[in-house]
């Protein structure tokens, strides 16, 4: 079980921690949590509320094909591009590993450009990344208000696949 209290209706919160410790997974889970209480089902949790939401959109990393017609960048492009052109205000975002195998210095550009964006929007959306640079800048300087930061538990050298507030240091 994991508990996941949000500050906001309306915010944007940036996942960090080390691969495998659970932030696809949390995305997950919080996609399908949204889905059956929309749909008037129970959701497998000890306690929900779940605010009803103008759409959904989910997006995770693709795997690299022999045949895919754009290189890592234009399918990010892609990916972003679709984005702004199906959500809605007040929507659910879930975007796994924003701007991944991307140029690092085009990434954070990219990165602080689809935030920006969103918080326009007013959404409320997760986003998991392993930009740990900027995920600090963002959280030290504040300059998008709605920006709350999850990492993943440690415990020893192992994850807890529970998070609490906060950029990961690693």
């Amino acid at each position: 079980a994991c508990d996941v209290a949000d500050s906001a209706d309306e915010s944007i919160t940036v996942v960090t921690g080390p691969n495998s410790g659970g932030k696809t997974r949390l995305l997950q889970g919080l996609g399908l949590l949204q889905l059956m209480a929309q749909s008037g089902l129970y959701v497998a949790a000890a306690e929900a509320n779940v605010p009803m939401r103008s759409g959904l959109f989910a997006s995770v990393v693709q795997t690299d094909s022999a045949d895919q017609l754009e290189g890592r960048l234009g399918q990010e492009l892609v990916r972003i591009r679709t984005l702004f052109q199906h959500i809605r205000p007040r929507s659910m975002i879930l975007l796994d590993e924003l701007c991944s195998g991307t140029n690092p210095s085009e990434a954070a550009e990219i990165v602080l450009m689809v935030l920006g964006l969103l918080s326009e929007l007013t959404p409320r959306a997760y986003i998991t990344t392993h930009f740990l640079d900027l995920a600090r800048e963002l959280d030290v300087k504040r300059t998008l208000p709605q920006l709350e930061f999850l990492q993943v538990e440690i415990a020893g050298d192992e994850s807890t696949y529970q998070f609490i507030a906060g950029v990961a240091g690693t």
